[in-house]
């Protein structure tokens, strides 16, 4: 399992309070963040078909309650603020909603399909499956900031609080008869505190792994990050929960969502910033009915095979839109 890595007295000497790396098992209970609500998974619209999907690549909350901001949104079905797919090639996109700087992004891109999967080739047209979800997000380069302060010299930004992560990809996909299924992971990353990088981010990530600024539960916690965080929904995305009312991951769910990336600044000014997100929600008594059979074996010599994944090698299990994967600067992360 992979752990954070803390810059030891950068830290000490910069953000003035310890850090402490909290992993959880691959199906955990709780994690750095415990699950809001429907609004965590994304924007829930009314749907005959019974599958629905989000992806967002950066989005922002809080920062004395005056934003909240889902950049570059897909969503199926396709609604007036969310087309199926943003693909932002290897142009450098500065965020700016509402006039605030937020930071900066490279070949970024999200998806959200119904009824279908992408190609397993980038570019390849949509692959049609009946009763499939799937959503994906991810970029080349990510550096954002809450506030984003660009360091005149260059390298890590001098924002009070930063994220930084090159290669992310994340993706939810549900199947019928199929519990939903994450990806998520990065090349590289860091968390930075006023020009200093205090954490290092390791490239393969376990699934909600977590830190606690500071690491004395007998004070109120600063900040807090999580990678990698997979989240089970309902069919209506409310978190599943468990027999005492709590949080609590189901495996067998069919909707959910990942986030590469969550980390909240906490106080007076709450802030909270979730780069890469992917969710999906399938209804599976409605949808499971369209699962396929694998074919019956000709011989005993034969095998029956149903890939979960397409047989070239692919990320997030598929490659990004054509424009986005031009500008992918490693591809490390391909689970």
């Amino acid at each position: 399992m992979a752990s954070w890595r803390i810059s030891g007295s950068r830290a000490l000497l910069t953000a003035g309070v310890a850090l402490t790396a909290v992993a959880a098992a691959t199906f955990p209970a709780s994690a750095a963040h415990a699950p809001g609500g429907v609004d965590d998974w994304g924007t829930v619209v009314d749907t005959k078909d019974c599958v629905q999907a989000d992806a967002w690549v950066v989005r922002v909350k809080g920062l004395g309650k005056i934003i909240d901001a889902k950049l570059f949104q897909s969503h199926y079905p396709i609604t007036p603020q969310a087309p199926k797919q943003h693909a932002g090639g290897k142009e450098l996109v500065n965020l700016s909603p509402m006039g605030l700087g937020l930071g900066k992004i490279s070949a970024l891109y999200s998806r959200a399909m119904g009824h279908a999967h992408p190609a397993s080739t980038s570019g390849g047209r949509d692959i049609p499956s009946r009763g499939e979800v799937y959503a994906d997000a991810g970029g080349a380069a990510i550096d954002i900031g809450l506030p984003y302060i660009e360091n005149p010299v260059g390298g890590t930004q001098l924002s009070p609080f930063g994220v930084h992560v090159e290669g992310i990809t994340v993706s939810a996909y549900s199947r019928p008869a199929k519990p939903v299924s994450f990806t998520g992971g990065a090349a590289r990353g860091y968390i930075s505190v006023a020009g200093a990088r205090i954490i290092d981010i390791p490239p393969i990530w376990a699934v909600n792994l977590g830190v606690r600024i500071p690491e004395d539960y007998t004070q109120a916690p600063l900040a807090l990050a999580t990678t990698n965080e997979q989240v089970t929904t309902d069919i209506k995305g409310n978190p599943t929960k468990g027999a005492n009312g709590a949080y609590k991951y189901d495996p067998k769910s069919t909707s959910g969502y990942v986030n590469g990336i969550h980390a909240s600044v906490l106080g007076t000014e709450v802030a909270d910033v979730t780069v890469a997100h992917a969710a999906v929600l399938r209804d599976p008594a409605i949808t499971d009915k369209f699962a396929v059979k694998p074919p019956e074996p000709k011989a005993a010599t034969d095998r029956a095979v149903t890939p979960d994944r397409p047989a070239a090698k692919a990320c997030a299990p598929f490659s990004p839109p054509r424009a986005a994967a031009g500008g992918m600067r490693d591809a490390s992360s391909c689970w």
